[in-house]
């Protein structure tokens, strides 16, 4: 069951009863209402587990630090499996979990890349962030942020190979993500999405949670959004995320098209309960 069948309009094939896989991994990008989904959905699937790491621990990189849970999820699911688990796993975490947890399905949420940059951002430099203090000391401005490495296609890092993004030809990532993920939704069109997805997970409800949302930095935010109308940080923006955008692009036109068919469907479906 794949993301291609709901994306290209065939409705009933993707939301035909079938099988539950031994476990539902959520492939949470930053800043797309991850966390929220993560805590609603986790209530239909149990037991759920979490892949996180401590990043107040300066021991060793973060990249290692996530293979480390990564290998932790993977022997705890060996003695007391989560049928449902989420975490800003990268592609190289997920291909290690397939490879352990054969039939694993996965899934995950887009944001509008601009949005979730901005999101990111600010989220970083919050209270909410641990880290908060360090990051304003290295990370002077949006500029400066956008020019890191790990925030240049931040999505398609967590749901493709490398090798395909640094290629740079962003069909061959979008191809690789609409074969391998169950679902992809986009935070724009959160509630349906949503419905969606836990019909697919066999109990079709409306969104309830709503975690971890940075409402301060008023004064912070509109000087970021002020930044972001500049045409140089448009064009910056663009070049260093193509890929990012380009699978964004793609997701967004398919959902635009399925959404009154699939809205008639899920209300029938929920009349029928």
């Amino acid at each position: 069951m794949r993301a291609e069948l709901l994306l290209s309009g065939r409705i009933d094939s993707w939301l035909a009863p079938a099988e539950q896989p031994p476990l539902w991994l959520f492939v949470h990008v930053p800043k797309t209402a991850g966390s929220s989904l993560a805590s609603d959905v986790a209530a239909i699937v149990p037991p759920y587990r979490s892949i996180h790491i401590d990043h107040t621990d300066r021991s060793r990189p973060g990249p290692e630090r996530f293979d480390a849970a990564t290998e932790a999820f993977i022997q705890a699911q060996e003695s007391s499996p989560a049928r449902i688990a989420s975490g800003h796993v990268q592609w190289r975490h997920v291909a290690r979990i397939i490879a352990a947890v054969p039939g694993v399905r996965l899934f995950t949420m887009l944001r509008e890349p601009k949005a979730r940059l901005v999101s990111d951002y600010l989220y970083q430099r919050s209270p909410m962030h641990p880290l908060a203090a360090e990051v304003k000391a290295r990370i002077p401005d949006f500029d400066a942020f956008l020019e890191l490495r790990g925030q240049q296609n931040r999505a398609a890092r967590h749901l493709a190979p490398l090798r395909l993004i640094e290629a740079g030809d962003p069909a061959a990532v979008i191809a690789h993500i609409r074969s391998r993920f169950a679902f992809i939704g986009i935070q724009e069109r959160y509630e349906l999405c949503f419905r969606a997805l836990t019909a697919r997970l066999g109990k079709q409800i409306w969104p309830s949670a709503r975690k971890r949302v940075n409402e301060g930095a008023g004064e912070e935010r509109a000087a970021v959004m002020a930044r972001l109308e500049a045409p140089e940080v448009q064009a910056r923006i663009a070049e260093l995320n193509a890929v990012d955008l380009a699978i964004y692009a793609e997701v967004t036109t398919a959902w635009d098209s399925i959404a009154v068919p699939l809205t008639e469907r899920l209300d029938a479906m929920m009349a029928e309960v």
